[in-house]
Formats: structure tokens, C-alpha cells, sequence
């Protein structure tokens, strides 16, 4: 399929666990009539490379900074009719290293929640970061959690 350039916008974002790997932070939209929750992401700046977007993207609307695990956990490509834009966001798994202070640009009005990875199917809004979800959790399973040494957050930021 052939993306016109002018109609693409690239994004990347991530999935955050806690120190114990129980939890994942979230973002929660509250501009809507219901509360939109989903995972930390946002474009890719000129110049900026994937990887340093996620992490940008994760401390800005969160608050959090957090070190990417070496493996990118999957590219998602959806249409977005409100910008007239398709969407191509590259995503990672991430460890919290350190909370800090949240950087919100004008128009964003989120919170940022941590949810226990068997709630956050639950509560997640969109199917495709339940499926990344599911993707970051068979990782796991996989090759293991490596545990992080800074303090456990609260389950709001």
C-alpha cells in the first residue's frame, strides 16, 4: 500500500512497568464524555529518532522517565479521520526509572494512572493496546523482567 508523505504523521510511544512489572502507566483523557485511557505516545519531532520520541513522548505526558527494553514491541498503522492522517506509531516496552514533573502542551488535558497489568485490559479503551499489552506480557513470559532499583509510584502521578 502507498502512504502519501503529506497524509503520513509518525508517532512512538510506550509501554511503562513498574518496578515489581505489576503495573503499567497509563494515560487517562478526561475531554470527552467518557474518560479515554491509553498507552503514553506522541509524533516523532524532526530530526528525533524513534526511540528518543518514546521516551520524550512518556516523561512529557506523564511525568515519567523510563529506559526502553532493546527490543521495539511492535508498529501499529491506523487512520485518523480528525487530522485526515494515517498514523504509523512505532512502540516499545519501558522500565520506570524516575517520576518527575508532568509537561503538558496546551491543548492536552490527561492524568497519568498506573494499572495493574491484569486490570488494564479492562480498562484500556482501544483494542490495539490490549493486543500490545497481550505482546509486552508474552515478552515477559519469555525473556524475563529486569527489576529496576527506584522507588514503587502511587497509583496516581
Amino acid at each position: 500500500m502507498f502512504y502519501d508523505a503529506d497524509k503520513v504523521m509518525f508517532s512512538a510511544g510506550a509501554v511503562v512497568f513498574d518496578q515489581a512489572g505489576q503495573r503499567v502507566l497509563t494515560v487517562v483523557d478526561r475531554r470527552g464524555a467518557k474518560p479515554t485511557v491509553y498507552f503514553p505516545k506522541g509524533r516523532i519531532e524532526a530530526g528525533e529518532v524513534q526511540e528518543d520520541a518514546a521516551r520524550r513522548e512518556v516523561e512529557e505526558e506523564t511525568g515519567v522517565v523510563c529506559r526502553l527494553w532493546p527490543k521495539m514491541m511492535g508498529m501499529e498503522v491506523r487512520d485518523s479521520p480528525a487530522i485526515g492522517k494515517t498514523k504509523v506509531i512505532y512502540w516499545y516496552a519501558a522500565s520506570l526509572v524516575s517520576i518527575g514533573v508532568q509537561r503538558l502542551e496546551g491543548h492536552e488535558m490527561f492524568t497519568a494512572s498506573w494499572v495493574s497489568i491484569d486490570e488494564a485490559p479492562h480498562v484500556l479503551s482501544f483494542e490495539q493496546d490490549k493486543q500490545l499489552l497481550g505482546i509486552c506480557r508474552a515478552y515477559i513470559e519469555q525473556e524475563g523482567y529486569d527489576h529496576q532499583t527506584s522507588p514503587q509510584p502511587s497509583s496516581e502521578i
